[in-house]
This record gives structure tokens, C-alpha cells and sequence, in this order.
């Protein structure tokens, strides 16, 4: 049941347009006219910024944008912007780092946070640092140099952003579209809310501070909080840096947008792939700076691309790292007072790198992992810079100029972000922990068990035991699925069909693929009143179309995170999409109707219930528009479905997390289902992956663990496919394949010792 490319695009196209904004919908693509433009070029906009009509323009490649690539077109001709015509420079080999002077370093304290660590900075002052880190459980933490809470602030919606205001003003950007400001001291000065999230925050430019996020706008806000102009952007914003007199936003649509200090638009860069990051290099970075400053602007791409920006939008380099996203910073390493470029990459491959400040490669080393972060500090007080790398592993490595490894940590976590303080120490930010790094010597943290083998390359050829037989349906089942929170991050970084990369010849073979969903897909709603929300913009949905879903459940405890506004917005996302949703609906009575599919050939009813509240207490009722687990209804659907159905399934979102063994009610909600005449129950919630039961004729997958969620914990790294045979007879066979999420996002199948996929059959 795969759709085809070209209409997925189109669908993606009304998605990204008709779901994100306000107002009248746009034209659709097919009534608008066709435009013409360079792939990367600069769009000269006269000022004051002319009224614009928004144009859609393909992407070269589809699928490789969170959200497709759209442009905004002005009165203008768009003009490819000047790249020097210079021959392409000698890349050096990727080496293995050799060992440097051994460097001493230890981690001095530990935060354990009330959810994901999302951003960080440091406030020096007076000589001394206060460490600020921003959580998805609303909270703004102030940590001491020793590592004590000097205060903590409740915040409207989780943080995912961090700016700072002044040498003792931060601000912080919220789920709720909150931007809030407050001193050293914790005490609120401003509140300024916007359209929706805040993901990107710049202080501390024309005295004001830069905001921009789901709503896709710029928006610069004074320093009391009062709003002094909006630009409008085509899409999320990835990033914000500064240039003498610019403010620079980026987007997940792959432009940067250049704005003087009215407000008015005076370039347009659009590039090949979604900008996941930008920052500034060099000096003259501020409006105060001389007008001949040499200060560039620095985006990190998709498809593994740096690429700097003049302060007149034109291209000056372009330089391929590997494939998979960056991550970089400007350091000097010489100590020449210019500057190099540090570059981390993720992928298959990641790789350390230092670069010219013309772009130029003069170096790279091979990374035992994915760099999450970089920073640049003297951690020896020799006067010379070292290079931090934080990795996926949960690694902190340090090396020289010469990208000579000089010493490491294990912070056990994933490492988001790295922040160096004036006096040699960083701050380290994993997901739900935060350490500071010192250079005397001392605990080394506790590292992660080193992952099971894994299969590198799924082969196309299955196994004889697992081949297809003539007249059977192939399905396949994958466990909890959340695109949102810090796993947007990872999808920005990579792309929305990374994650599925291991399970391709599964997914793609199988000719219905069904997993529980377990976010909701909208910029609209209000907050639910409990400790975890999830939810992600609708463009993320594109990754469930990578992987090839046709179905996915809704029945669990997050459906509603957002309201009544967020559950519409995700059903509307999904019907767009053309992927199927059971357990939630606008009503009780949908929530419980069954999605009947032909899939190849065979009547395959699927229902999905939930039996986890919403907070974890039974204190917060069930609501009526999720199919809530009881073994009356499931057995009354069940029947009701039976006798014109080949194949009955029930999707049950049940059992207590982390637990490895079924709860009673799982067990008797699921024995229910077969009961009344289910032939599976796939379960899923726990996280981690639990019993398989034979029951009468039909077979029960208690939980499949996750296979797209960031919770960090080494459980839930490890997950299962299940794949089941099926004719007009019922079941055939049934198997599990073992799978362990390499670098948190992509499950990989588990080697079997000879190079190959293990599974088991469990069914007959």
C-alpha cells in the first residue's frame, strides 16, 4: 500500500500551507504559476518591502526536507548571487586521530533535570559563572559554579530556547509562544507571546531581541518586551544570527532571510536543503560594528553542507562535510586572532573537522559517534584552545589544533550541547542531565554498555523461512513512534526518512506497515495540565510517510496533549497524508470505529484502545474521542467487525512503563480481544519490549518497545519488528526481529554473529 512520490509532495505541499497558517488558504500548487529561480540565489528585495504573493517551488529532492521547500517571491527578479569561480580545493583523508599529551578531565557535578535539556548558556560576571539550562518540564534552571540551584523558574509550556539579553538579562522561548525575559536573579522583567512555539532566540541586537518559531515570522522585540516589527518567513524557523546591521533568520524550508533594523526584507537566500543551523564568524557582528567588518554568516544544511554567507547575501564557499547533518563553531586555534571553523558530523560516517576561514578543509578526523555539540575552550590554561566534541554515545572527547585526541568523559547520555565558560570548564548538556567538565582529573561518569551488533546493510533477499508465499499479505508492526520534542532536532538534522534507513527492506516490502503514534501533529491547541507533552509540527509527519506507514494508532496517553484543537489538527494531517488513524476521532463513536483495508486482497479490520491515562493517574478521566480499553467494548468491536473481516487486529496502548513483563490488565484486556475473535493484539506503551503469548488461536504482542522516541534511557534503545504472514485463512506466521536504535533515532537490526538479520518465528 505505498503512495506514489509525486503525490506525496503534492500532499506534503497542502499540509505545510493549509495546516501552519492563518487565514485563507493559498492557491494550490497546480493553479499557481510555475517560477523559475536558481536553487541556491539571492533575491534583492527593494524597500520598503513590497506586498508579496507566495509562490511554491520544488524541491530537488522531496524527500529530503522536513517540510517542503517553499520561496517567497517579490516584486524583484530574483539574481543568482556571485560564487567564485575557483576550482574545487583537495579534500584531505579522513584519519584516525592519533593520541596527544593526555589531558586531565573529570566531571565536577550533575543536574538530573524534570525533563529533556533542550538549551544552555552561561552568564560570566564578575568573574564568576551561573550555568542556565531550559527543560521540556517548563523549567529554567540556575546552577552555581559548584553546581548548587541558585533558583529554578516555571515556565508556560516547555523551553526550547535560550538567549542572553545583557551581561545579567536571559531570555527564554516556550512551547506556548511565550518569549520571557528575567534577570541573574530569577525575577521576571517582560512577557512578550507569539503565534506559537518560540524555537530560535538572538539578544542583545539594536538593544532588542530576535524571536521566531513555528509561526514562521521574525520578530524583534524591544527592551521591555514591546513588539516593534514582524517579517514574514515560508516556514519553521531553524536559526538566528546577526550581521553589521541584519538580522538573519533560517529556515527548516532552506532560505535565510535578511532584514535592516525597520524591518524591511533586503535579501532572500535559498539554498538546497533545510538549514538546520546558522550562526556568525569574524568580527563586526553587532550594528555598531565598522561597516568594512569582515563578519560572514555560517548555515549548516541537510545534506552535509557548510556554507557561508557575505553580509550582501552572496555565497562565498561551500564546503561537503559527510553526509548527515553538522553541527560547528568558530574558533580560533592558532591564536592568530583570526579564526578557524570546527565542524562535527552525524550519519554513518561522522567525522571532526577544521576548516579555513575561506572554507577551506585542513583536517579531518574519523568520530567514534555522531558529534551532538561542539565548544572551544583552554581547558589547560596553556593559551591554547582545545576542541570539545560531545557524541551520541554519551562521549565528551577533547583534541588539539592538530585534531590530536587529548582526553575524554563519559557522561553516560546523549550529548545535546556543550557551553564553555571564561575559566576553562564547560557545561554539558545530555538529555535529562546536565555536568560540568573541569580539568583536574577525577570521576569519569558512568558510559552506556557499548550497543549489540548490528546489521549494517539489510540484504534484499529475506531468508527462505521468511520469504512471502503465494496468496499471503505481508504486515508489519512497529511499537511507539513520536517525532516531536528533541527527536525534531534529530529529523531537521538528518531528514524525515533517516530513522527508517535499517528497516527499509521491511517496511517496503510489507504491504501494510502500522505503528502507534504517539505525539500529536499541530501548531494549535492548548496545554494539557500534566507533567509530559508531546507534540510536533505537522511537516515532521513526512517521516511517517518515509517509512511507509498506511496506519497508526491514536488510542494513548497523548493524544490529547494538545486539546481538542491539537487532536483536529493531527486527524486533519494524517487524512491529508492518506495514512489511516483508529482509537481517536471526533467522537466516541469514531474513536471506536475500525479502519477496514483491503490489503492485497485480504479484509484486514484494525482497532486500537487505550488503557494509559493521561498523566499516569486514574485522577483524569477518559475523554470521548479516544477509544478508552475495557473489555465490554473491546469485545462487542471486535465481534461487530468479525464475520466480514479476514483478519482482526487490536492495537492496545496498556501496561506500566519500563515494566518487561505484561500487567494484569494488559493481559486481560488482550485475552478479551481473542476472546471475541481477534486474531492479534499488538501492544505498545511500556517502551521497552515485553512477553509473546499464544492464546487459543491467536497470538498476543504484549509491547514492541519504541522504535522513533527519545527517552533516554538503554531499554528503550532496543525494540522489535514484528512481521506476520497472513491469507483469507487468518494468520500464517509471525516473526520478531530485534532491533537497537543506533545514535537514539535509527533501529538497526541486530546482527545474528554471521553478518546476518536474526529474528524469531513465534507464530505458528
Amino acid at each position: 500500500m505505498r503512495r506514489s512520490a509525486v503525490g506525496l509532495f503534492l500532499v506534503a505541499l497542502s499540509i505545510a500551507w493549509g495546516l501552519t497558517r492563518c487565514g485563507p488558504a493559498p492557491a494550490s500548487p497546480a493553479a499557481q504559476a510555475p517560477t523559475v529561480a536558481s536553487p541556491e540565489s539571492t533575491t534583492p528585495i527593494a524597500s520598503p518591502r513590497p506586498s508579496a504573493t507566495r509562490t511554491v517551488t520544488p524541491s530537488p529532492s522531496p524527500t529530503a526536507a522536513l517540510t517542503p521547500t517553499s520561496t517567497l517571491a517579490a516584486s524583484a527578479q530574483p539574481t543568482r548571487s556571485p560564487i567564485p569561480d575557483t576550482p574545487t580545493p583537495t579534500t584531505p583523508p579522513v584519519l584516525t586521530p592519533v593520541a596527544g599529551d593526555p589531558l586531565p578531565m573529570s566531571l565536577d557535578w550533575r543536574l538530573d533535570a524534570n525533563g529533556h535539556l533542550t538549551s544552555g548558556l552561561i552568564l560570566d560576571a564578575d568573574g564568576r559563572s551561573l550555568f542556565l539550562l531550559a527543560s521540556l518540564g517548563r523549567t529554567v534552571y540556575a546552577l552555581t559554579e559548584e553546581g548548587q540551584v541558585a533558583w529554578r523558574l516555571r515556565m508556560n509550556g516547555p523551553v526550547y530556547a535560550l538567549a542572553q539579553l545583557g551581561d545579567t538579562q536571559v531570555a527564554a522561548g516556550d512551547d506556548a509562544g511565550n518569549v520571557t525575559a528575567f534577570n541573574a536573579n530569577g525575577r521576571q522583567l517582560w512577557q512578550y507571546t507569539l503565534g506559537s512555539r518560540v524555537t530560535a532566540l538572538r539578544g542583545n541586537w539594536q538593544g532588542g531581541t530576535l524571536a521566531g518559531g513555528w509561526d514562521e515570522q521574525l520578530s524583534f522585540l524591544g527592551s521591555g518586551g514591546e513588539l516593534h516589527w514582524q517579517a514574514d518567513l515560508d516556514g519553521p524557523v531553524s536559526g538566528i544570527t546577526t550581521l553589521p546591521g541584519l538580522a538573519l533568520a533560517a529556515t527548516l524550508n532552506g532560505t535565510v532571510a535578511a532584514f535592516d533594523t525597520t524591518g524591511a526584507e533586503v535579501w532572500r537566500f535559498r539554498a538546497l536543503a533545510p538549514v538546520t543551523g546558522i550562526g556568525t564568524a569574524g568580527e563586526g557582528t553587532d550594528a555598531a560594528a565598522s561597516a568594512a567588518a569582515s563578519a560572514v554568516a555560517i548555515m549548516a544544511l541537510q545534506d552535509g553542507h557548510l556554507l557561508a554567507l557575505s553580509p550582501d547575501g552572496t555565497q562565498l564557499w561551500k564546503q561537503f562535510l559527510s553526509p548527515g547533518g553538522s553541527v560547528w563553531q568558530p574558533a580560533d586555534l592558532v591564536g592568530d586572532a583570526g579564526y578557524e571553523i570546527v565542524a562535527g558530523t552525524g550519519g554513518e560516517e561522522p567525522i571532526l573537522a577544521l576548516l579555513s576561514a575561506s572554507g577551506d578543509m585542513i583536517w579531518r578526523r574519523a568520530l567514534p559517534s555522531p558529534a551532538g555539540a561542539l565548544a572551544s575552550l583552554d581547558l589547560d590554561g596553556d593559551g591554547a584552545q582545545e576542541i570539545l566534541v560531545g557524541l551520541t554515545s554519551g562521549e565528551v572527547q577533547a583534541y588539539d589544533g592538530q585534531g590530536r585526541l587529548r582526553g575524554s568523559v563519559h557522561a553516560g547520555l546523549h550529548v545535546w550541547g556543550l557551553h564553555a565558560a571564561e575559566n576553562g570548564t564547560a557545561l554539558i548538556r545530555a538529555d535529562v542531565a546536565a555536568w560540568r567538565v573541569g580539568g583536574e582529573g577525577g570521576s569519569t561518569g558512568g558510559p552506556w554498555l557499548l550497543p549489540p551488533a548490528m546489521v549494517q546493510s539489510m540484504p534484499e533477499q529475506l531468508p527462505a523461512s521468511t520469504e512471502r508465499k503465494e496468496g499471503e499479505a505481508i504486515l508489519v508492526f512497529l511499537g511507539d513512534v513520536s517525532p516531536g520534542r528533541t527527536m525534531e532536532e534529530q529529523l531537521a538534522r538528518y531528514g524525515p526518512s533517516h530513522p527508517w534507513e535499517g528497516l527499509a527492506p521491511l517496511l517496503q516490502g510489507a504491504d501494510l506497515a502500522v505503528a502507534n503514534l504517539e505525539s500529536v501533529l499541530a501548531t494549535r491547541g492548548a496545554p494539557l495540565d500534566k507533567g509530559y507533552l508531546i507534540r510536533a509540527h505537522p511537516g515532521t509527519a513526512q517521516t511517517l510517510v518515509e517509512a511507509g506507514f498506511d496506519l497508526v494508532n491514536l488510542a494513548n496517553n497523548h493524544a490529547l496533549d494538545y486539546g481538542q484543537a491539537g487532536m483536529d489538527q493531527t486527524l486533519d494531517t494524517l487524512e491529508a497524508l492518506d495514512i489511516a488513524a483508529v482509537g481517536a476521532g471526533s467522537s466516541q463513536e469514531m474513536a471506536h470505529r475500525p479502519a477496514v483495508l483491503n490489503v492485497n486482497g485480504l479484509r484486514v479490520a484494525v482497532l486500537g484502545y487505550a488503557a494509559a491515562r493521561w498523566n499516569g493517574s486514574e485522577d483524569v478521566p477518559a475523554t470521548d474521542r479516544v477509544a478508552w480499553a475495557n473489555p465490554g467494548a473491546v469485545q462487542a468491536d471486535v465481534q461487530a467487525v468479525r464475520d466480514r473481516s479476514d483478519l482482526v487486529i487490536v492495537q492496545l496502548h496498556a501496561g506500566t512503563e519500563y515494566a518487561t513483563s505484561p500487567s494484569p490488565d494488559q493481559v486481560r484486556f488482550a485475552r478479551a480481544a481473542i476472546d471475541a475473535g481477534a486474531d492479534l493484539v499488538v501492544g505498545h506503551h511500556p517502551h521497552v519490549t515485553q512477553t509473546v503469548e499464544r492464546y487459543r488461536n491467536g497470538l498476543i504482542v504484549y509491547s514492541l518497545g519504541d522504535a522513533l522516541f527519545d527517552i533516554p534511557r538503554q531499554a528503550t534503545m532496543r525494540g522489535h519488528l514484528l512481521r506476520v504472514h497472513a491469507t483469507h485463512n487468518g494468520l500464517v506466521q509471525a516473526e520478531l526481529w530485534p532491533f537497537w536504535k543506533a545514535d537514539s533515532i535509527q533501529p538497526r537490526l541486530l546482527n545474528d554473529g554471521s553478518g546476518a538479520a536474526r529474528f524469531r518465528i513465534i507464530y505458528p
